[in-house]
């Protein structure tokens, strides 16, 4: 008799440590499942948009310096060249208009708890520059409040996305 109360125990105990360590690998699993939906959202609709429109961007800026833009003097005094100007308002300009309406829209899915100084600096410069735009068709012309954080914004951006990208690439091998 003692020895089927131990059998019956040891069942019991073996069926109890079981389910334990289901129910622990189940909300491991969980867990990875909803940090890779967010992981996923982020790319989806910040970072991956955003990076996209940071090189663009960049890509047309670099191609802009390389042939056309004016000197950084003539840029601050609003004196550039027509085509400057149409480039500046028909290109770069929207793509900045985008950048910082997916910003703003999704600050939800900022990595950081707080919206970073990068982040920041560029939506306080495209305001600032839209300011500007008016002031100059309005006849005034001076420089931005507020200059484009440069590097700063771009490697932020960048190193983000690759950064989810890692970590999403991570969670997909850890949920196959």
């Amino acid at each position: 008799m003692t020895a089927a109360i131990i059998t019956a125990s040891a069942s019991i105990v073996v069926a109890v440590l079981a389910f334990l360590l289901s129910q622990r690998a189940q909300i491991r699993q969980e867990r990875r499942q909803a940090r890779l939906t967010r992981v996923n959202a982020q790319l989806r609709e910040l970072y991956g948009p955003l990076n996209t429109l940071v090189d663009t961007n960049e890509q047309v800026w670099g191609a802009l310096r390389a042939t056309v833009i004016p000197a950084k003097e003539e840029r601050e005094a609003g004196a550039g060249t027509s085509e400057w100007l149409r480039w500046r308002d028909q290109v770069l300009m929207p793509t900045n208009r985008r950048m910082c309406d997916l910003i703003i829209e999704h600050a939800d899915l900022i990595i950081e708890a707080d919206v970073p100084q990068p982040l920041r600096d560029f939506c306080a410069h495209v305001l600032s520059l839209e300011v500007a735009i008016t002031e100059e068709a309005e006849g005034v012309s001076r420089p931005t409040l507020i200059s484009h954080p440069g590097s700063d914004f771009t490697n932020y951006v960048r190193n983000s996305f690759a950064h989810l990208k890692a970590q999403q690439r991570q969670l997909l091998g850890s949920t196959s």
